[in-house]
């Protein structure tokens, strides 16, 4: 019995995965944003923009596939554990953080390197660095 997986372990493992895929497509979108706006950014962040559809319907239809497989209730029960509420708590309260903590460097350094879109690119980084901090602790303290 111990090769056996319960419908609540399948869920969290969907979970898991599906959180994990979530963080990857963030963060290459953030990355092909902040590639945008800067000057060294130009084919890298073409052939990022060009590739990223692909990349999101291949990873939205492999999920697809693993979410048809698990069993409602038990995705409910996964979603609705005191631990994973905590956890996700956590993960909100350090992507805040680093959000607020990421501000006063990025507007040092943007008004500094005077870039072009200053701005912009202040908003994308902070976007992206916002989701990724959730995601990760999210995955982090949900072990």
């Amino acid at each position: 019995m111990a090769g056996e997986t319960t419908p609540i372990d399948a869920a969290a493992r969907m979970s898991h995965s599906h959180s994990l895929a979530a963080l990857t497509i963030v963060s290459m979108l953030g990355l092909a944003a902040v590639l945008s706006l800067t000057r060294a950014g130009g084919d890298a962040s073409k052939t990022l923009w060009t590739v990223m559809p692909a990349i999101i319907a291949v990873t939205a239809g492999s999920l697809y596939r693993s979410y048809k497989r698990v069993d409602i209730c038990a995705l409910k029960a996964v979603r609705n554990d005191e631990l994973r509420q905590a956890s996700l708590s956590r993960a909100w309260r350090n992507g805040f953080v680093a959000v607020l903590g990421l501000q006063p460097l990025l507007a040092l350094f943007l008004t500094w390197s005077g870039t072009e879109y200053g701005i912009a690119l202040m908003a994308a980084v902070t976007v992206c660095a916002g989701a990724t901090t959730v995601h990760t602790s999210l995955l982090w303290y949900d072990r």
